[in-house]
This record gives C-alpha cells, sequence and structure tokens, in this order.
C-alpha cells in the first residue's frame, strides 16, 4: 500500500536547565499527545459550519474541530466498535450510525454522545433525517430502521419491492436480501437507499412500499442484471438530480427522479478500477466523487466528463467520507489518519495534522 507522504511522527520536547555552576540533567517531558494517528480509519464526516466538523471512524472514534481542522478534540463515544456515518439535521442534533446495530445520539453539537437502542445487531452502514424526529437507518441484511422521535424507537423493516420481471433462480440467489449501503430522504415521503448487486430503491411513501429503478442502467455497458455494480453512494440535490457511485468506479446519474439512470462518462488518463464511495452533487450540477485508492473525481458546473481531482499531493489510501458545507468549503477523511480541508472548492485541500 502506498502511503500519504506527510509528516504523522510524534515531537519530543526537552529542557536543560542550567544553575549557577551546577549542571542538571536533562529533564524528561512527556511526548505531545495527538489526537490524530496514521492507524486511524476514518469512515464520514460533517461539517456544521464553516470552523466546525465532526469525524467518525474505526474503534469508535470521534473528532470534533471548531477552527476548521487546526486543533481537534476527541468526545467520548461509549464503544469502541467502527462507526460508519454522522449526520446532523441542526447544530445540535445529529446522529451516527455503526457496528452492531450501534446508533448514537448528540443533542449538544457533538460534544456529548448518547447510545438508542436499534432493536437490532446488523451493521448499520447509513442514515438520514430530515428533522429532529424522523430519520431512516439501513444496513446488512436488507434491514431498514425508522423512528419517528428522534431515536427513542426505532421500528425494523426489511426493504421487498414487487418483482419488475421474473427472474432466473441464479438471479434470485444473488440477490437475496442484499447489503443496503447508503440511504438519502429528502422530505418525509421521498428518499433512495443503494446496495448490493447494484440495487437502487425509490419511495414516495416515507419507506412503507419501494420500487426498483436499477433496470433502467442495463444497455451497452451492462447486459446482465447480475453484472451491475454494487453502490455505495447515493446522493440527491433535489427530487429529481441524483448520483449513485460504485465498484469499478461507476458513477451513475438521473435527471428524473430515478425513472431512468446512465452512467457518467469520464476523461481519464488512465481508467479506475477501485469503487467509488461517496458522491456529491449540487444544484448547479458540480459533482465530486471519493474511493478506493485515493480516488477523487470532479465534475464541473458546465458538465462534461468526469476528471480527477489535484489534492496537491500523493494519496493512495481509500478515501471513505466526504461533506460539502457549501460550494466552497468541504471535507474528505480515510484511512491513515487522513482529514483534508478546503475552502476555496477544492482548487487546494488541506491536511489536518492533530
Amino acid at each position: 500500500m502506498r502511503i500519504l507522504r506527510s509528516v504523522h511522527g510524534l515531537l519530543g520536547l526537552a529542557t536543560i536547565a542550567l544553575v549557577a555552576g551546577c549542571h542538571k540533567e536533562v529533564e524528561d517531558v512527556p511526548l505531545l499527545s495527538r489526537t490524530i494517528s496514521i492507524s486511524d480509519r476514518f469512515y464520514d464526516v460533517q461539517a456544521l459550519d464553516a470552523e466546525k466538523a465532526i469525524v467518525v471512524g474505526y474503534s469508535g472514534k470521534i473528532l470534533l474541530t471548531t477552527d476548521g481542522g487546526f486543533t481537534w478534540t476527541q468526545p467520548a463515544s461509549g464503544t469502541n466498535r467502527a462507526l460508519y456515518r454522522v449526520r446532523f439535521v441542526d447544530p445540535e442534533n445529529g446522529w451516527i450510525s455503526g457496528q452492531e446495530g450501534l446508533i448514537l445520539h448528540t443533542t449538544d453539537g457533538g460534544k456529548t454522545w448518547q447510545r438508542q437502542k436499534s432493536g437490532t445487531s446488523v451493521y448499520l452502514f447509513s442514515l438520514s433525517f430530515i428533522d429532529r424526529k424522523r430519520g431512516w437507518a439501513v444496513g446488512d441484511k436488507s434491514i431498514l430502521l425508522q423512528t419517528t422521535d428522534g431515536g427513542a424507537n426505532w421500528s425494523l423493516h426489511k426493504i421487498t419491492t414487487a418483482a419488475q420481471k421474473e427472474v432466473s433462480a441464479e438471479e434470485a440467489i444473488a440477490s437475496a436480501d442484499p447489503v443496503l449501503y447508503d440511504v438519502q430522504f429528502l422530505d418525509e415521503n421521498t428518499g433512495w437507499v443503494v446496495g448490493e448487486f447494484g440495487k437502487i430503491y425509490h419511495t414516495t411513501d416515507g419507506g412503507q412500499t419501494w420500487n426498483e429503478q436499477q433496470l433502467s442502467l442495463i444497455g451497452a455497458e451492462v447486459v446482465d442484471a447480475l453484472d451491475l455494480p454494487t453502490f455505495f453512494g447515493v446522493h440527491f440535490a433535489d427530487a429529481r438530480n441524483g448520483l449513485a457511485s460504485g465498484l469499478d468506479g461507476k458513477i451513475a446519474r438521473t435527471n428524473d427522479a430515478g425513472t431512468s439512470w446512465r452512467f457518467e462518462k469520464m476523461k481519464l488518463d488512465y481508467p479506475i478500477v477501485d469503487p467509488l464511495y461517496n458522491p456529491a452533487l449540487f444544484p448547479d450540477g458540480t459533482g465530486w466523487a471519493t474511493g478506493a485508492a485515493g480516488e477523487v473525481v470532479h465534475l464541473d458546473a458546465a458538465g462534461g466528463e468526469w476528471q480527477r481531482a489535484k489534492l496537491g499531493m500523493e494519496v493512495i489510501t481509500w478515501l471513505r467520507g466526504m461533506h460539502w458545507l457549501d460550494r466552497d468549503n468541504g471535507w474528505i477523511v480515510g484511512g491513515l489518519g487522513l482529514i483534508l480541508h478546503t475552502k476555496d472548492g477544492g482548487k487546494t485541500w488541506i491536511p489536518s495534522l492533530g
């Protein structure tokens, strides 16, 4: 594995005291403690304002910055399980989902976190809230959780759909209980879920019923439903325009609320063979996506083809999480303790060293 070429070593300090003709031994001063290390693996990030952001990751680690990433504190999570997704609906109220059905909740902007009873032990890879009360979470074994009281109680469902066509026994086995990797709701009725085997699910009644939308991707590039790429992330800028990203560097786009999807074109000096995990789409058409092996791709508002973004450094760890506060302020997090922040729309990226 190639590594990020930046300084990760700890600084050692020592003082020498000289007193009136007498020599004192060098005093031992403790090494400076660091909140970020090369062993950290970060899965997600959310910016709450231009200076404040929350990062979550492996071993229950939560980081909080209030100065744009120059310094970080580590609020207690009360767990050593992996934390996969963080979502806030306002500056004070947020949730985290993770391993073994873990859901955490804060009401003070991330300073303290309390565990909620999800009623499941499956991995919960993503969640989405539209206000302080109503939210959804998705994970392994096609599990969908829903709350109407801010997570005090969660109801357990499985996403099932009416058959859109007769499928072979092979297809039925392959697509049974697919893992659900991401969810986004725009309002109390309208939402999307993406996951294993290229599944793209859409609801217009708050998750009571679902329709599959991925079959529109079958065509010149993919001729068999079994060859559709697993999708790890979904993001809609509005009720009609959205992206899904996944295996083999694929990005799918819709401009009609998912009635039809198409694979996006990319202008690359060499192809992306690794997964793209996390897409972002702005109302003006600007797009971003992050993935494995340090891949970051970008689409200008003017349209055209996706191109690799320049980060200003060599990064070949996986980049799992990304969040944009607005067109200028964005964050990317990933393996090897990597946290990147931009304040100029991605023209320059600054690493946080902790």
